[in-house]
């Protein structure tokens, strides 16, 4: 599939000025019919295009008695991801003024998290009429609002996912500590996911997790994604992008890093290093990440990291097993997106943005004897 554009993006892009003018969802009845901005011809081009837009879907996620049931959601959800606007564009706004209303450690599941985020959902409900409007355009019957708004749940999960999978680690291997004292992660190998976080203000929800401490984060990754932020602010000069968090990247891979800035004492030792989606699995990727896991693996660092799918999990663990890694936990993330794809090699596997996540420090031996410590 690759260099195949995502059918939904697609249309949603194409499709903008007519769906959200303003970058904002409307009813069509506010943009077709006499005195509206577009008319019958539009109209109609509009409908035929949700059809064909379909119709790719159905070529790219072919279904089989195996999943038939697990692309039940997956269908539904990419129907919405057609809707420009469809995600609010005050979101990252509205989170980063909402207080959670408990504790971070009261907080250890998404049940929890809607609750304490009502105004979200009512949010996503008025979102859920403007699209109930639109399906008259589409050839499938309507799932109901219900089914709708738990499209729009599952999305926004694969939006927070990431800042509340960072803020978790931070507050799961950290103690207490004084106020004043910054809490500090490292992330490696990061790449657009990350650095969009940052952009669009969703990082915000790592500090609605580590309510105690100042943040202090730190991305690190040759990604094409991070040199912006590397240039913007370089170890030298941390950024400050809330009165709670610094912001420091550069352009390289971590034990590079560590040589030059860690070792050296000028920048500090993590309390946490995590990977989103390292790839320890896949041949060619595995070598660029073994110096720092020995690294890691050395200094007896607390290191997480996160992975879409049980196959990947997996086969990371057997990497992992080889370098004798004393494992802290291992298992699903409760926080792990909830926004399931089909992986393209294999239409019976789901995939989700830090569906399954490993927590390790040290070894069980000792390398210099081989003896179990």
């Amino acid at each position: 599939m690759e260099g195949v554009k995502y059918p939904p993006s697609e249309f949603s892009q194409k499709y903008a000025k007519i769906l959200a003018p303003d970058g904002v969802l409307v009813a069509p009845e506010e943009m077709f019919g006499e005195g509206k901005p577009y008319g019958k011809e539009t109209e109609d081009k509009t409908k035929l295009a949700f059809k064909v837009t379909l119709k790719k879907l159905d070529v790219m996620n072919p279904i089989t008695e195996q999943n038939k049931h697990k692309l039940k959601n997956e269908k539904i959800d990419q129907i919405v991801e057609c809707f420009p606007g469809a995600i609010p564009k005050n979101l990252p706004e509205l989170l980063a003024k909402k207080k959670w209303s408990k504790p971070s450690s009261q907080v250890t599941s998404w049940k929890d998290w809607w609750e304490i985020h009502p105004q979200i959902v009512k949010l996503l409900e008025t979102q859920v009429q403007l699209v109930q409007k639109w399906w008259k355009y589409i050839d499938r019957a309507y799932p109901g609002d219900e089914e709708i708004l738990s499209s729009y749940k599952r999305i926004v999960t694969g939006i927070i996912t990431h800042p509340i999978t960072i803020g978790k680690c931070l507050a799961n291997n950290t103690g207490a500590r004084s106020n004043n004292k910054a809490k500090s992660i490292h992330l490696v190998g990061t790449d657009r996911p990350e650095a969009t976080m940052i952009y669009s203000g969703f990082f915000n929800e790592i500090l609605s997790v580590v309510t105690q401490n100042p943040v202090k984060l730190t991305l690190v990754s040759p990604d094409p994604a991070n040199k912006q932020l590397a240039q913007d602010c370089p170890p030298s000069a941390p950024m400050l992008i809330h009165q709670r968090c610094k912001l420091t990247a550069w352009d390289g891979l971590y034990h590079d890093f560590w040589d030059s800035f860690v070792e050296k004492k000028k920048v500090e030792q993590p309390d946490v290093v995590l990977g989103i989606h390292p790839g320890l699995h896949a041949e060619g990727v595995y070598e660029f990440w073994e110096p720092t896991l020995e690294l890691l693996l050395d200094k007896e660092v607390v290191t997480v990291f996160t992975f879409f799918s049980k196959e990947e999990y997996e086969a990371s663990i057997v990497r992992l097993d080889n370098l004798f890694v004393n494992y802290i936990s291992k298992g699903l993330n409760p926080f792990g997106s909830e926004h399931c794809k089909q992986t393209p090699h294999n239409p019976d596997e789901m995939w989700a943005s830090n569906l399954y996540w490993i927590t390790f420090k040290g070894r069980t031996v000792d390398m210099n004897s081989m003896t179990l410590k």
